[in-house]
């Protein structure tokens, strides 16, 4: 039986967060699955509870953020993206030895940064390698209870603003883990939240995040392949 549960936070169309649901359903049938969203988000089929909160979608890290911290939710949790696909159960296992697991960023590491990234201004980041910024990917985190999300929050709000849009929840990962506050382990994003283009055997890795627009094309394509 699971130790832990799911939380995602969406709002927009709910086509790939229902994919999301009965992937979980399938591979870790014993979790509840808890759906943060705005005040007028239709409903997903398949959630235990939905949450909904005031959401700006102008600043989508910081409504993610604040949904996670505004569930208390005092027991173990997956916090997932909602363009990710599980593909195989998710052990109890994996997180025994941590409080805190972040998702380490496996790929692309030591690519320069695109400082002009959906037009922001991240000139400080100028001839940097996403590893050195942005070494976890918010993808893919598991925390004991809602008070490491709280943490992220309060770091994220004292943030520039562009960071409320953007990147924000990957910043605040990085702070929040050289602050020390908590015991927090690392898994790798090839083992357990790869990107489709880097799956060698799905039976291999726990889920695939299906970022960006021409990586969801693929997307009901798996799910079709793992659901049936």
């Amino acid at each position: 039986m699971n130790k832990f549960d799911f939380v995602f936070f969406h709002v927009g169309d709910t086509f790939y967060p229902t994919l999301l649901t009965k992937s979980i359903k399938k591979f870790n049938p014993d979790s509840k699955i808890f759906y943060i969203t705005d005040k007028k988000n239709k409903n997903i089929e398949g959630v235990t509870n939905t949450i909904r909160i005031d959401c700006n979608t102008d600043d989508l890290m910081t409504s993610r953020l604040l949904g996670f911290s505004e569930l208390k939710l005092k027991t173990p949790a997956i916090y997932i993206d909602s363009d990710v696909l599980v593909t195989k159960n998710i052990p109890n296992e994996l997180f025994d030895q941590n409080e805190i697991y972040l998702c380490k960023r496996s790929f692309m590491i030591d690519s320069i940064i695109n400082t002009s990234f959906k037009d922001m201004d991240l000139s400080e980041y100028k001839n940097k390698t996403l590893g050195e910024v942005y070494p976890f990917i918010a993808c893919f985190t598991y925390a004991a209870d809602y008070k490491f999300w709280e943490e992220c929050y309060n770091i994220l709000i004292n943030l520039n603003k562009k960071f409320h849009y953007w990147y924000g929840d990957q910043e605040a990962l990085r702070i929040i883990n050289s602050q020390k506050k908590f015991n927090i382990g690392y898994l790798n994003e090839s083992l357990i939240c790869t990107t489709p283009e880097m799956l060698n055997e799905i039976s291999k890795v726990y889920s695939v995040h299906f970022k960006g627009p021409q990586r969801k094309k693929l997307m009901p394509i798996f799910a079709e392949k793992i659901l049936t």
